[in-house]
């Protein structure tokens, strides 16, 4: 009997919890020749989309699961390492953690993701530790009149419409934004009037064409682009409590710097494996593949990933190759209202109705279906 080929995954998001499910319910005979370990820094699985709400509404029983029923179905495929990978020594095929342990590996899955700053910035450390990040953000909002958003993409349109809707005209809920409607020009102009509309009809002021800056002192100076020749415009506005939702970088601090590319994204092939190694996978948000960076992209990364390690594991040449497919996106707008497109054949980007995408995400936009990948 040949020796198993232990397959090391590192980072337990979304990407990671969910190549490992599809490996979970794979025939045992699928799966005969390999172990998994997935290496992740928290406690917990976080389901990202429900992060912007959780600042505003305490749902963290929802969304944020231990790893303990990860490998329910199959205990003998796999186990849960709770640690900081710091480095990975290629030539050894070892990853380093922070505690000074090292794992070994014959293939090796990179899954760390984005990192962003609030409301998305979460420690990568323990249960409570997440909580309490969690919780501060909630009591900040909570105590703040003034609150100024930088950055009007999905996050920030996201979080200015949650606040506006939970606290209605309690609260002035300012967003600036750098381009001319919200989102950006890979999305229609149809959805991005959407979001401007509903951000309106919340109360909800919209600066666009304009940036701001932070100057840690209660204000925040904001730059708008003048109309034709006039000179653009210089503005402090009060802010009690500011978010950057436009700062974020690929998760790969740690990697060697022959993996990335000036942006700090890791370089891959068609299969998804790194350039320079085929015993190396990047799955998710810190490839380098041209595209948008949302959870969606899973149903169809996942699928290569998953065939490209099985062939690795029974020794073939991994075949499947990964094609960005038409982009599409899903926006909560408040509790009780959403918008997103989805791209037809023939047809182009549609924008789906409210209703349609509220009942399709459920209460807790998709939270109880997610966390069912770590097995709850």
């Amino acid at each position: 009997m040949s020796e198993k080929k232990e397959v090391v995954i590192i980072g337990g998001g979304i990407f990671g919890v969910n190549l490992i499910a599809k490996f979970s319910n794979a025939f045992s005979s699928t799966t005969a020749n390999m172990h998994i370990t997935l290496i992740e820094a928290r406690d917990d699985f976080v389901y990202s989309p429900l992060n912007v709400r959780n600042c505003i509404e305490d749902v963290s029983d929802v969304f944020i699961k231990p790893y303990d029923r990860l490998f329910l179905k199959k205990p003998k495929l796999g186990r849960v390492i709770c640690g900081l990978a710091v480095g990975v020594d290629q030539e050894r095929k070892v990853v380093l953690l922070q505690n000074g342990a090292e794992v070994n590996y014959d293939i090796l899955v990179l899954a760390t993701g984005t990192s962003f700053e609030d409301p998305n910035n979460l420690p990568r450390s323990n249960h409570s530790e997440v909580l309490s990040y969690f919780a501060e953000k909630r009591e900040l909002i909570e105590k703040s009149y003034n609150i100024l958003i930088i950055g009007g993409g999905a996050t920030g349109a996201e979080l200015a419409a949650e606040i506006a809707d939970r606290y209605r005209s309690k609260k002035k809920v300012t967003l600036i934004h750098s381009r001319e409607l919200p989102l950006t020009e890979v999305h229609s102009e149809t959805l991005r009037q959407k979001v401007l509309t509903y951000l309106l009809q919340s109360r909800v002021t919209v600066h666009l064409k304009a940036r701001g800056t932070d100057n840690k002192d209660g204000t925040v100076t904001m730059v708008k682009a003048g109309r034709g020749q006039e000179k653009p415009t210089t503005e402090a506005l009060k802010a009690d409590l500011v978010f950057h939702t436009m700062a974020h970088r690929p998760a790969t601090d740690g990697f060697p710097e022959s993996w990335k590319d000036d942006r700090g994204h890791v370089r891959v092939k068609d299969t998804l494996q790194l350039v320079d190694d085929d015993s190396i996978f990047a799955i998710g948000d810190l490839n380098d593949v041209k595209e948008v960076k949302t959870a969606g992209k899973l149903h169809y990364s996942l699928p290569v990933v998953y065939s490209n390690i099985l062939s690795l594991v029974n020794g073939r040449k991994p075949s499947k190759v990964y094609t960005p497919p038409a982009e599409s996106i899903t926006l909560t707008m408040g509790k009780y209202r959403a918008t997103g497109q989805i791209a037809l054949p023939l047809i182009g980007p549609v924008v789906l109705p409210s209703w349609l995408l509220t009942s399709l995400q459920g209460k807790h936009i998709n939270a109880e279906r997610a966390v069912g990948s770590v097995g709850y």
